[in-house]
């Protein structure tokens, strides 16, 4: 049977993957590592959020919120700069299935890893027309 979470619920369950999860003092505020990505997640009567790291230098921001908008499946999602990193936030519904938010999150995880910065190679130059290299 699918098990339905509310947003304390659904953090909990965010906070169970954490690796040393840090609680706040009202218990409404988790944060650690999920996978190689600092987490920070919140519960809302509305809703949870998680905000991801991104791997890539404060420096490409401009790029990696134009491949964001470019990016259907994350319309909802934001990316936000705090303590020198670039954030990637995201909203979640209210009510959703344990199965839900597992896929929501992996999705996000996976989003993350696309928007994450690449040492890019320097464009090749191409020969001039009638000259040969």
């Amino acid at each position: 049977m699918k098990k339905a979470l509310d947003p304390h619920s659904a953090l909990r369950s965010l906070a169970a993957r954490l690796a040393q999860p840090r609680w706040s003092s009202a218990g409404a505020v988790a944060t650690g590592m999920l996978g190689a990505h600092r987490a920070r997640a919140r519960s809302f009567d509305a809703g949870l959020t998680v905000a991801l790291t991104l791997d890539r230098p404060v420096s490409q921001a401009p790029e990696a919120c134009l491949l964001l908008a470019s990016t259907p499946e994350a319309c909802d999602d934001a990316l936000y700069l705090a303590d020198d990193s670039l954030w990637l936030l995201r909203r979640f519904p209210e009510r959703l299935t344990e199965v839900e938010f597992d896929l929501l999150l992996k999705q996000q995880l996976a989003l993350a890893a696309l928007l994450a910065g690449r040492d890019r190679a320097p464009p090749l130059v191409l020969p001039i027309a009638g000259r040969y290299a």
